[in-house]
């Protein structure tokens, strides 16, 4: 489903991603773990093609990025992004459009549908992830939660066949957690392939069929949530989930 060779990305003097590989195959829904600075939100971002990169590639299907997103990539870039949909961290919602109104934008300005058809998807989409009852309020009349929810409809609102999400837990009190879990069980059980960054460790346990380490621009494990996060193998992961000295005697 995607295919990640040899990506390599740098900020002026520091490379934040070294030469990664990974793969991503269809349905399944893997958790990007690590300490903070280790490149697991860029590479979230090359993977639908919000960074450029200097290094490597990023295939979708038969979709290809290269080095750059110089102007000849536009069409590629237009077919991947319409195959993979991006939850921000910060939801960047449409302060001045309502639930409903958020969802229909691009399927009606980028899709080309037309705004009845547009405005039924939406509902359902609104319906599936519990927000029926919201559908005219505004971001500023929603809680972290609801501004969440709505985020995850609007970009299935695209019919992606990936969805990337950046630390969906960050804003969520652990009711909402279990809340935003049971939605993407049900997004999972439908085949949705989703990959996720995240500091939260019982959500990448509950939702992951696998997680990736990285540190320092390197995957430095990876596996079944159940192995690597009760019997990490490498010293850093080791000292990210917490297991000190006193868990080695």
């Amino acid at each position: 489903m995607i295919e990640v060779r040899e990506l390599t990305k740098r900020y002026a003097d520091r490379t934040v991603l070294d030469g990664i590989s990974a793969t991503f195959a269809r349905g399944e829904v893997v958790a990007l773990l690590g300490p903070s600075g280790g490149g697991k939100s860029t590479l979230l971002r090359c993977l639908n093609g919000l960074e450029s990169f200097d290094a490597g590639s990023v295939r979708v299907g038969d979709c290809a990025l290269e080095p750059g997103l110089g102007r000849g990539q536009s069409a590629q870039l237009w077919n991947i992004r319409r195959r993979v949909g991006f939850v921000f961290q910060q939801w960047n919602l449409f302060a001045h459009r309502t639930a409903l109104g958020n969802v229909i934008e691009a399927p009606v300005h980028v899709k080309g549908q037309s705004v009845k058809e547009a405005t039924e998807r939406a509902k359902a989409l609104l319906a599936k992830v519990g927000m029926s009852h919201r559908e005219g309020a505004y971001p500023s009349e929603m809680s972290g939660g609801e501004q969440q929810r709505v985020a995850i409809a609007r970009a299935l609102a695209m019919e992606p066949e990936v969805l990337l999400m950046d630390e969906p837990t960050s804003a969520l009190d652990p009711e909402r957690v279990g809340d935003l879990v049971a939605l993407l069980e049900r997004l999972r059980s439908e085949g949705l392939t989703m990959v996720t960054v995240t500091h939260e460790m019982r959500f990448a346990q509950a939702l992951a069929s696998r997680v990736l380490v990285l540190h320092g621009g390197h995957i430095i494990e990876e596996g079944a949530p159940g192995e690597v996060l009760a019997r990490p193998r490498h010293e850093r992961t080791r000292a990210f989930l917490g297991f000190g000295q006193a868990t080695m005697h």
